[in-house]
């Protein structure tokens, strides 16, 4: 019995890999694989369907190529990502994974050290001499944490509002942290991301 079961696995294996290696329906497979088993059994008197008219390709498995490498991947950079946080990449290497942690994911995702970009947008109320103390205060707080090493440009949004990006070296997920937290502690700041 039990090597009886050992044979109708295997051949039922057998058939999906060929199936998967070929461009012949599956439909045949399964025909082949009801014929061989009518074979053995005598007392069968249905003959397995014909689908030698078959016109629709309902049988037939398509056939796809999936390129998991980086370089000259067909894969979203989303699929990536959800497939290697599945995998455990992207756990901490050290410490609690809660919601009350914070540069898990900033850690997990960048490569320390790196130039990173913090993009803040001001309230200037049109205030030129706002605008200008508002620019100093933000690179301020970019330089007592990163150093001198900054690349600001600055954007006005309309009349009241200015963008300001500083792009500086970082060497890890605290050094952002602190950075937006210096960022936030200023009034006219509106958003920081």
């Amino acid at each position: 019995m039990q090597s009886l079961l050992l044979l109708i696995i295997l051949c039922c294996w057998l058939a999906a890999s060929e199936a998967f290696t070929s461009n012949v329906p599956l439909s045949t497979f399964s025909t082949k694989l009801t014929a061989e088993e009518s074979d053995n059994n005598e007392n069968d008197e249905n003959p397995p369907p014909s689908d030698e008219n078959d016109d629709d390709n309902t049988g037939e498995i398509a056939r796809a190529t999936v390129k998991i490498d980086d370089g000259g991947s067909d894969l979203t950079d989303r699929f990536k990502y959800k497939v290697n946080a599945l995998m455990g990449v992207f756990d901490p290497q050290n410490g609690e994974d809660d919601e009350r942690q914070e540069g898990n994911i900033l850690n997990a995702m960048l490569n320390f050290p790196v130039r990173y970009t913090f993009n803040i947008v001001g309230k200037t109320m049109g205030d030129e001499a706002k605008k200008e103390a508002y620019i100093d205060a933000v690179k301020q707080a970019v330089v007592a944490t990163a150093g001198d090493d900054i690349v600001c440009k600055i954007t006005p949004r309309g009349k009241n509002f200015v963008k300001v990006q500083c792009e500086a070296e970082v060497l890890n997920a605290g050094m952002i942290n602190t950075i937006y937290d210096e960022i936030e502690k200023i009034d006219q700041t509106v958003m920081r991301f």
